[in-house]
């Protein structure tokens, strides 16, 4: 016997009010990847820092 293969749903793409929300995704994910690299950078300096006694 061979498998049933059944075709793959079609998704609407995501909105949310009616509008498209995959540019509102990219900007917020590169607002949290800029912040996590400025606390990153911020605390490579306090040990930079710290380190000099």
């Amino acid at each position: 016997m061979a498998a049933v293969q059944h075709p793959r749903p079609r998704y609407a793409p995501t909105t949310d009010g009616g509008k498209r929300t995959d540019r509102r995704v990219a900007i917020r994910v590169g607002i949290y990847m800029a912040a996590a690299h400025f606390f990153g950078g911020f605390l490579f300096l306090l040990f930079q820092l710290g380190g000099r006694h």
